[in-house]
């Protein structure tokens, strides 16, 4: 019992720190792109990417979010401070918004599958289905704790359950004594 909760702190240390990497990263390609691209001050490009990595972390809603109070913020710089380009306003607009959303697409298509199937071990269909699961039936909150709870259960299930046949199925390189393989 002891190293199933040793096993569990463990892999949800992981998911943190996994969680806490893919904030860096939206928050850098945002922070680069508003600042190079879009030529927005440095601390300006700096906050509204740390806002929109922060609203990263709520699935599917988030990142939504992020970009709509990214490009907001943006264009209130521009029309009230006059940083960024010297273009339209709705090109300036524009612009944020594609930088956003290729952040976006990075982390959806490169940051997240290797994140997550590196931090839980967890193949990226499986994650996806989990949190559609926990959409379905929790909403954003159920989405939010979908993961860690997916986590603690693949953990208890490879160390007391691993004789059944579906949870040889869905881990199917664990030996049953050695469980090191999930961690």
């Amino acid at each position: 019992m002891e190293k199933t909760i040793l096993d569990i702190e463990r892999l949800l240390s992981r998911y943190f720190i996994g969680l806490m990497v893919e904030i860096l990263g939206v928050v850098l390609l945002d922070c680069l792109g508003l600042w190079l691209i879009a030529r927005i001050g440095f601390p300006y490009a700096m906050g509204i990417a740390f806002i929109a990595g922060l609203l990263n972390v709520i699935p599917y809603v988030g990142p939504i979010i992020g970009e709509v109070i990214g490009v907001l913020l943006c264009v209130i710089l521009k029309y009230g401070a006059g940083v960024g380009l010297d273009v339209n306003i709705w090109v300036f607009a524009l612009i944020v918004f594609c930088i956003m959303l290729a952040t976006q697409l990075i982390d959806n298509f490169i940051y997240q599958p290797l994140i997550y199937s590196t931090s839980i071990k967890a193949s990226p269909l499986e994650i996806f289905i989990v949190l559609l699961i926990a959409g379905t039936i929790g909403g954003v909150v159920g989405m939010l704790v979908a993961i860690p709870a997916y986590t603690v259960l693949r953990v208890i299930a490879s160390r007391f359950f691993y004789d059944l046949k579906p949870v040889k199925r869905l881990m199917p390189d664990i030996d049953k004594e050695n469980t090191d393989a999930l961690i």
